[in-house]
């Protein structure tokens, strides 16, 4: 959503069918593109419904009424039309400028403007199978994956935190866009490697590094494939009360969550994730402790900042993983280099037992002569 530059209502128009109605033709513009979309106010409720439904939190900007009074078929209904039009207009392009990216990245305001999906729109962007891959191209089809993997980890944690606030429609919706990103890496990670054999004019061991990236790319999204299929997790909580295991609620039951709750999380036989050691234990739980950085936070701008720790590390783990490569080479280089000399050096030594037996037999042979 962040490529959409300008959102316009350019002009409205009478449609017959199913019955009398108006559309309002709206116009949006991204740096390579231009496209049209008609929609009729009752779309535009409906998606003043849902966005509510799934953030929970109402647009930055009113949608105009229903009506003022009425509308009726004539010279007043196009009066009322022309000024409903920019209010509408306005509405969508507080979607757009607001500091919040809330509402504009919610997958029903991207299908409200019909904007193409990421799989759609990789027919021209996103290489095919059978592409050929340059060494710089492959490169960047890799940093590509890796963004598409952050969102889909973004949209898993999304759909826990909505899941936690009862927000079932949300959840979902983040549900369905992680499921989709996963997806897509998986066709586009078949097509990376293969392109992989075939690059021409790299070494051997920049091939090795690159196959350790691939490496990396799958077991990163099996892991989060494991995540979107165990569904919903919730952090479990517990009270300072004393209570037994066993005595636990049902998962549905938010901070009210006891000790022997079940978790989709666990195997059988295997302790929960932070569940408390069974036997005797002094004290309660000490609670999560604030900080001047989250202190000022609302649950949302959490996850946001959580997000953003999560690509923040993500990027210094790969600048660690490049470090340690480098290292790596260079810790074979000097393995090779040293193999070479000691390899020099058991030559120099058979030199020197053949010219030592040399010298050996010359002073037996002038002995002889004496």
């Amino acid at each position: 959503m962040s490529d959409i530059q300008d959102i316009s209502i350019i002009s409205t128009k009478e449609v017959d069918t199913p019955k009398p109605h108006t559309v309002y033709v709206i116009q949006v513009t991204t740096p390579t593109r231009t496209w049209t979309v008609s929609r009729r106010y009752n779309d535009f409720v409906a998606l003043h419904a849902e966005l509510k439904s799934s953030t929970g939190q109402e647009p930055p900007s009113p949608l105009p009424p229903k009506t003022w009074g009425g509308l009726s078929l004539g010279k007043n209904n196009q009066d009322k039309v022309r000024e409903r039009k920019p209010l509408l207009e306005q509405y969508l392009r507080s979607i757009l400028n607001t500091k919040s990216h809330l509402w504009r990245s919610a997958y029903t305001f991207s299908d409200f403007l019909s904007v193409p999906s990421h799989t759609n729109s990789s027919n021209s962007s996103h290489p095919k199978a059978g592409a050929k891959f340059t060494p710089q191209s492959w490169l960047l089809e890799h940093a590509a994956l890796q963004r598409v993997l952050r969102s889909a980890r973004s949209a898993l944690l999304k759909r826990d935190a909505l899941a936690s606030m009862s927000n079932a429609t949300g959840s979902r919706s983040a549900a369905v866009e992680a499921k989709r990103h996963l997806k897509e890496v998986g066709n586009r990670l078949e097509i990376l490697e293969k392109g992989l054999t075939q690059l021409r004019d790299i070494g051997e061991g920049e091939m090795r590094r690159r196959e350790e990236l691939v490496e990396g790319l799958k077991v990163e999204r099996e892991s989060l494939a494991r995540m979107a299929e165990a569904g919903v997790r919730t952090a479990p909580s517990f009270s300072g009360n004393g209570t037994t295991p066993g005595s636990g609620t049902t998962a549905g039951s938010g901070a009210d969550g006891r000790r022997g709750e079940a978790s989709p999380w666990t195997l059988p036989g295997q302790p929960m994730p932070g569940a408390l050691p069974s036997g005797r234990v002094f004290g309660a739980r000490q609670p999560p402790q604030e900080t001047e950085q989250t202190r000022p936070l609302d649950d949302r701008q959490l996850l946001q900042l959580q997000t953003d720790t999560m690509a923040q590390q993500d990027d210094q783990l790969q600048n660690l993983s490049r470090l340690l490569q480098t290292q790596r080479r260079m810790g074979e280089e000097i393995h090779q280099e040293i193999e070479s000399q000691n390899e020099l050096l058991e030559h120099i030594e058979q030199d020197v037992d053949k010219t030592g037996r040399k010298l050996g037999k010359a002073k037996r042979e002038m002995n002889r002569l004496n």
